[in-house]
């Protein structure tokens, strides 16, 4: 019998009580009904260096399907966070890009994302958090993972990267 004590059900339950805080948090934010703030922060970073994704560039960068792409994007196009437009040299793909209100999303998503690691790592050290993070991308790796894409550009020193 699976214990509630080992890992597996410790870290599920870890991350529905992380993901209740970060909704509680983005919704006292007013960012409430955003269902994809991950998707949003990957389109800002592909923005601040420049770029700017299709469709497929952001299912194959955030490592989800491209129907699951296109059902986040719908939404997030209806509530107003992003704009398609169909690629000037090949109509049959969709760029994607944040709006003005899409920006703000995203800094608050990270306000978010913050007061929520600093109540879950209250009472921790700075090594004990570089020591956590090592074993999370140890663990990432050992099951075939790969981590997250990046949400900051290269160039700019961002807060935990």
């Amino acid at each position: 019998m699976y214990e509630k004590n080992e890992p597996s059900a410790l870290f599920h339950g870890l991350h529905h009580a992380h993901k209740r805080r970060v909704n509680e948090e983005q919704a006292a934010r007013g960012i409430g009904d955003l269902g994809a703030p991950m998707l949003l922060m990957s389109l800002f970073y592909a923005e601040t260096v420049g770029e700017q994704w299709s469709q497929r560039d952001v299912a194959r960068t955030m490592r989800i399907s491209p129907a699951t792409v296109a059902v986040s994007l719908k939404t997030l196009e209806r509530d107003g966070y992003v704009k398609r437009t169909a690629d000037e040299r090949d109509q049959r793909r969709n760029r994607v890009e944040l709006t003005d209100k899409g920006r703000r999303a995203v800094e608050k998503c990270g306000e978010s994302f913050r007061a929520v690691d600093d109540r879950m790592l209250a009472g921790f050290s700075p090594e004990e958090k570089i020591q956590l993070t090592g074993f999370f991308t140890r663990m990432i790796g050992n099951l075939g993972g790969v981590e997250p894409p990046p949400f900051c550009p290269p160039e700019k020193e961002c807060e935990g990267q």
